[in-house]
């Protein structure tokens, strides 16, 4: 039986994976963020739901869900065919200051909704040092039911470690960068962990390896799989969205402003697709590769963002993004410098 969408015409539907909490979500997310941030979103996001792209990741941060909203009314898609996700934080804000309900009640009041789907914490460094106390906002907004799922994002395993200590509820996601350059920087904690307590990583970024990042061994991993699978019209670009879709069995976040981008990112995930998935030996090519190299895009150019996780400290013990030595990269650098004995 087909799914219909609201104008009566049959919808492709996302494959979807079920969250801690009972939830199902669209494996594929379209990102409103990073090149869609601080702009007009409203036609961009109506041609990505045009496209049965419904599940859309939004923030507070982002500066642009009152345009998202306007996206979602053009689109004719009724509420309850949207999978609607937004993160609270202030890259600017005291985390002494954080107030989840207060981000929360913005969100709701641009995206012009009575609730989202899920709602999650934008990043551990924008939070108190006691991380529970936003984390019980948290669970009162689940229980009142302006959010179906709860979660976090860039939190580190320390943080989450403490919010699994004490919590009522766990966190359903946590939003990570995730490739294969950047897996080995949570293999050593991050990853266990979320696994153990059944918590989905939710990939942004996970083209980097083809957009921020290019030259890297990964290349030619992705390069030799593509042409050893001879999948007519694949390309790298969903080579890799299914490698992290696989290694995860998560949710993986990617956006673009192109149409024929948004139909090649989607086709390897709709529940009718003839697309097969990667092999195990192909899945271990690329991630090997990636292990051969580590880095992660956000962790160098914003070194606050889960410092220390994997080992991976981009910026001295101690400081913050409030708290900031005036070259934050200088002690990665004189780390680097030591190691290669220059």
């Amino acid at each position: 039986m087909l799914d219909m969408g609201s104008d009566g015409v049959p919808m492709r539907v996302l494959q979807r994976v079920t969250l801690n909490d009972g939830s199902e979500v669209p494996v594929l997310a379209f990102g409103t963020g990073t090149a869609q941030a601080f702009g007009d979103t409203s036609n961009v996001v109506q041609r990505a739901l045009d496209k049965d792209l419904v599940h859309l990741d939004c923030a507070w941060w982002y500066k642009n869900q009152s345009f998202t909203a306007q996206g979602i009314k053009a689109s004719g898609k009724k509420r309850e065919e949207i999978y609607l996700s937004s993160k609270g934080g202030d890259f600017h804000g005291d985390p002494e200051n954080f107030d989840a309900r207060g981000f929360l009640e913005v969100c709701l009041r641009d995206l012009d909704v009575p609730h989202v789907d899920m709602f999650l914490l934008h990043a551990d460094i924008l939070v108190p040092e006691d991380v529970m106390k936003p984390w019980k906002q948290m669970e009162q907004i689940k229980r009142e039911g302006l959010a179906k799922s709860i979660g976090v994002s860039n939190f580190s395993s320390k943080s989450l470690q403490i919010i699994l200590n004490h919590c009522e509820i766990k966190p359903a996601v946590n939003q990570a960068e995730f490739h294969p350059y950047s897996r080995p920087h949570y293999m050593p904690s991050l990853l266990p962990l979320c696994e153990a307590n059944d918590i989905k990583i939710e990939s942004f970024g996970p083209l980097v390896p083809l957009i921020r990042h290019t030259g890297g061994p990964v290349d030619e991993a992705v390069q030799s799989v593509l042409r050893e699978r001879d999948v007519k019209g694949e390309t790298e670009g969903q080579i890799l969205l299914m490698w992290n879709r696989q290694v995860t069995n998560g949710i993986v976040i990617t956006t673009t402003t192109k149409d024929y981008r948004m139909e090649e990112q989607a086709a390897p995930f709709w529940t009718t697709t003839t697309i097969p998935p990667l092999s195990s030996q192909h899945i271990d090519r690329i991630t090997a590769a990636g292990e051969s190299a580590p880095y992660r895009h956000w962790g160098t150019h914003w070194p606050y963002l889960m410092q220390g996780e994997g080992g991976h400290q981009a910026c001295p013990v101690g400081s913050t993004h409030r708290k900031r030595p005036e070259d934050p990269l200088a002690h990665l650098r004189t780390v680097r410098s030591m190691s290669s004995g220059t």
